[in-house]
C-alpha cells in the first residue's frame, strides 16, 4: 500500500541519480501476433476474451419467453411454463428432498465450484491443462452473461414460493427459477469439454457406445448430477434444469463453432423449449439425458481444427492440443 509506495519513492531518489529521460533500449513487442495473449495476466486475459466473445451472444425476449441469438442466428427460445406445470413439478422437488442428506457436500461445493467436478472425468490441472481450464472458465462466464437476461424475461417463482414446506437446504437466489443458471453453465461446460477431449458434440456423445462416446458422455453425466442437485436442494424445478440443459448445450456448440470457424458456419435450426402439464395420472416431468439427446439439434460437423486467426480460436487450439492422444 502507501508504505510500499513511499519506500519505492525514496529508493528512486537514492539510486537513479541524474538521468535526462533518453531511452536506453527498444522494448520487445507485446505478443507475437494479435492472437497471442500470453503477455497478459489471467484476469486481464479474461476481460479481453469476454469483450471479444460476449457481443456475439445476444438475448432478446418479452414477458414469458427469451431467445438466444448468435451472429444473427436464433438458436434456442425458452417459453415459461404455466403455473400448473410448476405446481405439479413441486411433487418432484418434494420427492428429491429425500436425497438431501446424501448430497450435502456436493450441493454446498457446487454453489461456488463447478470445475472441480469436471476434473473428475478429465485431468484438469493448472500445469497440464491450463488452456482447457481457461476455455472452460471463459464459457462459464459466457453462460452467466446469457443466463441473466434469459431469466429476467422468463422470470418464474421458486419452489419455496409455492409452499413453505420446501425449506431449501441452501439460500434461494433472488433471480428466476426458470431456467436454471447452474444447468446452463454445466451443460455448456460439458459440451465444450466433450469437444476438446474427443471432438464429439452433445447429441453424438449421448448416443454411441464406443470409447470416444463413453468418454464424451461423462461430462454430461456430471452436468446432470449437478443440475439435479439443485432440485434436491429445493431451489429449482426439473423443468428449470431441462430448459437450461438445452440452452447450455446450444451455447457450448456455438462457442465450438466460433472457435473452429474455418469457412461458413453450419448453424442449426432454431429450437423451442416448452412444457405442458402431464396427462392425467402421469408422472411429472423429470430431466434425463435421453430426453436431452432427443431435444438437441444435430451436432456441428466434427471439428477440432481451430481458427488460429482469432484470440478465442487460438486458445481453443491450445486446449485441443492438451488432449491429443499418443500416435499408435
Amino acid at each position: 500500500g502507501a508504505f510500499l509506495t513511499s519506500a519505492l519513492v525514496t529508493t528512486y531518489d537514492g539510486v537513479v541519480g541524474y538521468w535526462d529521460g533518453r531511452p536506453l533500449r527498444d522494448p520487445a513487442p507485446f505478443g507475437t501476433s494479435d492472437t497471442d495473449i500470453g503477455y497478459l495476466t489471467d484476469g486481464t486475459r479474461a476481460v479481453l476474451l469476454d469483450s471479444l466473445l460476449h457481443p456475439e451472444f445476444v438475448v432478446t425476449g418479452e414477458d414469458g419467453q427469451a431467445t438466444l441469438t448468435v451472429r444473427g442466428h436464433s438458436l434456442v427460445t425458452l417459453i415459461r411454463p404455466t403455473k400448473e406445470v410448476f405446481r405439479q413439478q413441486l411433487q418432484m422437488v418434494r420427492a428429491y428432498a429425500d436425497l438431501r442428506s446424501d448430497r450435502i457436500a456436493e450441493t454446498i461445493n457446487q454453489t461456488f465450484d463447478l470445475l472441480s467436478f469436471f476434473g473428475m472425468v478429465g485431468h484438469l490441472s493448472a500445469s497440464r491443462n491450463a488452456s482447457t481450464l481457461e476455455v472452460l472458465s471463459t464459457v462459464l462466464r459466457l453462460a452467466v452473461h446469457v443466463e441473466m437476461p434469459v431469466k429476467h424475461f422468463c422470470r418464474s417463482p421458486r419452489p419455496i414460493d409455492y409452499a413453505p414446506q420446501i425449506q431449501p437446504m441452501i439460500q434461494t437466489p433472488d433471480h428466476s427459477s426458470y431456467p436454471s443458471g447452474h444447468a446452463i453453465e454445466v451443460f455448456a461446460a460439458a459440451t465444450v469439454m466433450a469437444r476438446l477431449m474427443t471432438g464429439l458434440g452433445p447429441k453424438t456423445a449421448l448416443t454411441g457406445e464406443d470409447a470416444a462416446n463413453q468418454i464424451a458422455a461423462m461430462p454430461f453425466r456430471i452436468a446432470h448430477r449437478i443440475a439435479t442437485n439443485r432440485s434436491i436442494a429445493g431451489v429449482h424445478f426439473p423443468v428449470d434444469s431441462a430448459s437450461g440443459a438445452v440452452l447450455g448445450c446450444a451455447l457450448g456448440e456455438a462457442a465450438h463453432r466460433i472457435a473452429t470457424e474455418n469457412g461458413p458456419i453450419d448453424w442449426p435450426q432454431p429450437r423451442e423449449v416448452s412444457f405442458q402439464p402431464p396427462a392425467e395420472g402421469a408422472q411429472p416431468f423429470d430431466l434425463t439425458l435421453g430426453w436431452l439427446r432427443d431435444m438437441l439439434e444435430s451436432d456441428a460437423p466434427d471439428g477440432r481444427t481451430p481458427n488460429e486467426g482469432t484470440v478465442f480460436g487460438a486458445l481453443w487450439g491450445e486446449a485441443v492440443a492438451e488432449w491429443e492422444e499418443a500416435p499408435a
